[in-house]
C-alpha cells in the first residue's frame, strides 16, 4: 500500500508539472494536440476542441505535445512560431507550478501543524554554540558565511563537516546588528534502537508496534508488527517514549522487553540496543511555532529557500568531491523511500502527514532539478530559448528535438546507473541482503 502512494504522489507530481506546461501553452496561444495521463499505450481517450485529452497504460507521469514543438510547422498558433519570450515562459511554467504547489502544502501544513524557526529555544549543555557564547532566543542568520533560512540547512552544512571550525552569523533580541563567533562542532552522542517503530492510533494502544525493521534487535528476537508492548525490564511501557527514554539511559546493555499478542504476555530476553551513525551537531532545539496564516507563509518561503539551496548545493558538491554519487538515489530509491516515510505515521492522519510532507519535499526538488541546463530538462530548453534570442534567428525543431534525444538518453544512462545505488539498498531493507 505504501509504494502504491509513492507512485500517486510521483504521478501527481509529475502531472501537475505538465498541467502547468498546458495552462500556460494555452494562455500563450500555442495549439496543444494532446495532453496524456501517464506513459505508454493509449487506454482511452476523448478530444475536446483541438486538444485530445488521452490516458495511458503505465501509471507514472504524463506529457504535454503541442504544435511545432519537435517539428517544424507553418501553423501561426505553432510553438516555433512563438516569440522567445513566450516559449521561455512555457518552458519554465512546469518547474513554477512544481514549486508553487509545494509551497502550498507546506504552508497548509505548517497552518495545522506548526513550523521550526531559525531562533534557538534550548541548548544542551555540551552545545559548541553554548561554548562559543551563543544563548537561547538567538536567531542564526548564516554559517561560513552560507544563508541559513531554516534549521534544515544546517544539518545540510554539518553533514560534508569533518569537524572544522565554522563562522556562525546571528542575530540577539535588543542588540542591533548581526554576531559572529566561530564554532567547532561536535559528534553527537549515537542514539539507541532496536529497530521497531511503534505509536497506536485513536483505537490502537500508543505502545503497539507498527512496524520491525529488518535485521534488527528486534526481528531477531522474534518481536512481530501488532505486538503490544507493556514492560521493558521493570520499567511498565505505556507510550513510545517510555520505551525511547529507557533505551537512551540503557544504551547498549541487553533489556528484557514483554509484549502482549493475542492477549497473552509474551517475554523476549537479551535483546541488544544498535547505535546509530554518530554526526557532527550544534546541540541545541530550535523554536517551534504555531502562529496563523501569515507566519505559516514565512515558514513556506523558508523551507522552499531552504530545499532548492540544498538541491544547488549537492549538485556542486558531487562535482567537488564533498559528497558522493553512491549517496544518490533514482526512481526505485525515491519510491522505496516514499513508501518508508509513509510507513512511520501509526494512523490515516499521520501516514497523510508524511506524504504531505515528502510530497512537498519532492516537489520543490523535481522543480529545481528540471531548470538545471541540461539536454532534455526544462533548463536545457531555456538555455536553447536563450541562444536564439541572442542570434535572432529560431533553432530549426528538428536539431533541438535531436539534442533533446541526446540528453535524454544521457538521462536514462543516469537512472540505470542509480539502480546501482537504489537496488542494494531495497534488497538489504526488504531481504536483509
Amino acid at each position: 500500500m505504501n509504494i502504491l502512494y509513492a507512485l500517486i504522489a510521483l504521478s501527481f507530481l509529475i502531472l501537475i508539472h505538465e498541467v502547468g506546461h498546458f495552462l500556460v501553452a494555452r494562455w500563450t496561444g500555442v495549439k496543444v494536440l494532446e495532453f496524456a495521463i501517464f506513459m505508454g499505450p493509449k487506454i482511452y481517450s476523448w478530444r475536446k476542441g483541438e486538444t485530445e485529452y488521452s490516458l495511458r497504460a503505465i501509471p507514472m507521469g504524463g506529457y504535454v505535445k503541442m504544435e511545432g514543438e519537435e517539428e517544424y510547422s507553418n501553423d501561426e498558433r505553432a510553438f516555433n512560431k512563438k516569440p522567445a519570450g513566450k516559449k521561455a515562459l512555457i518552458v519554465f511554467a512546469g518547474a513554477a507550478t512544481n514549486i508553487i504547489i509545494a509551497m502550498i502544502i507546506i504552508t497548509i501544513i505548517s497552518l495545522s501543524a506548526g513550523y521550526n524557526t531559525r531562533t534557538i529555544a534550548e541548548m544542551n549543555e555540551d552545545s559548541p554554540l553554548k561554548a562559543a557564547g551563543m544563548q537561547a532566543g538567538d536567531e542564526i542568520v548564516s554559517f561560513n558565511n552560507s544563508h541559513v533560512f531554516h534549521p534544515n540547512d544546517l544539518a545540510l552544512f554539518l553533514y560534508v563537516s569533518d569537524g572544522e571550525p565554522v563562522r556562525i552569523s546571528f542575530r540577539r533580541p535588543g542588540i542591533k546588528g548581526i554576531q559572529e563567533v566561530e564554532v567547532f562542532p561536535k559528534k553527537s552522542e549515537p542514539v539507541y534502537l532496536i529497530g521497531v517503530v511503534i505509536g497506536g492510533s485513536e483505537t490502537q494502544p500508543e505502545s503497539i508496534i507498527s512496524r520491525v525493521e529488518p535485521r534488527s534487535p528486534a526481528t531477531q528476537a522474534g518481536l512481530m508488527p501488532g505486538d503490544v508492548i507493556i514492560r521493558v525490564d521493570d520499567l511498565e511501557v505505556s507510550k513510545r517514549e517510555d520505551l525511547y527514554n529507557y533505551i537512551q539511559k540503557n544504551k547498549d546493555k541487553p533489556v528484557t522487553i514483554t509484549v502482549e499478542r493475542k492477549g497473552d504476555p509474551v517475554t523476549f530476553e537479551s535483546i541488544v540496543p544498535m547505535p546509530s551513525e554518530s554526526y557532527y551537531d550544534l546541540g541545541v532545539q530550535f523554536e517551534y511555532r504555531k502562529d496563523g496564516f501569515f507566519g505559516s507563509v514565512r515558514s513556506s518561503l523558508s523551507y522552499s529557500a531552504s530545499t532548492i539551496q540544498s538541491v544547488i548545493y549537492t549538485i556542486s558538491w558531487l562535482f567537488t568531491g564533498k559528497a558522493s554519487f553512491k549517496d544518490i538515489s533514482g526512481p526505485v530509491g525515491i519510491v522505496t523511500y516514499i513508501g518508508d516515510v509513509v510507513e512511520m505515521g501509526t494512523g490515516f492522519k499521520e501516514k497523510l502527514f508524511y506524504l504531505l510532507q515528502i510530497t512537498a519535499f519532492l516537489s520543490l526538488n523535481l522543480g529545481v532539478m528540471n531548470l538545471l541546463p541540461f539536454p532534455a530538462l526544462d533548463g536545457g530548453k531555456l538555455i536553447l530559448i536563450a541562444i536564439e534570442k541572442i542570434r535572432g534567428k529560431a533553432i530549426a525543431p528538428e536539431k533541438e528535438a535531436w539534442i533533446s534525444m541526446v540528453g535524454f538518453f544521457f538521462l536514462v544512462a543516469l537512472l540505470i546507473a542509480t539502480l546501482f545505488n537504489d537496488i542494494p539498498r531495497v534488497v538489504q531493507r526488504f531481504f536483509g541482503g
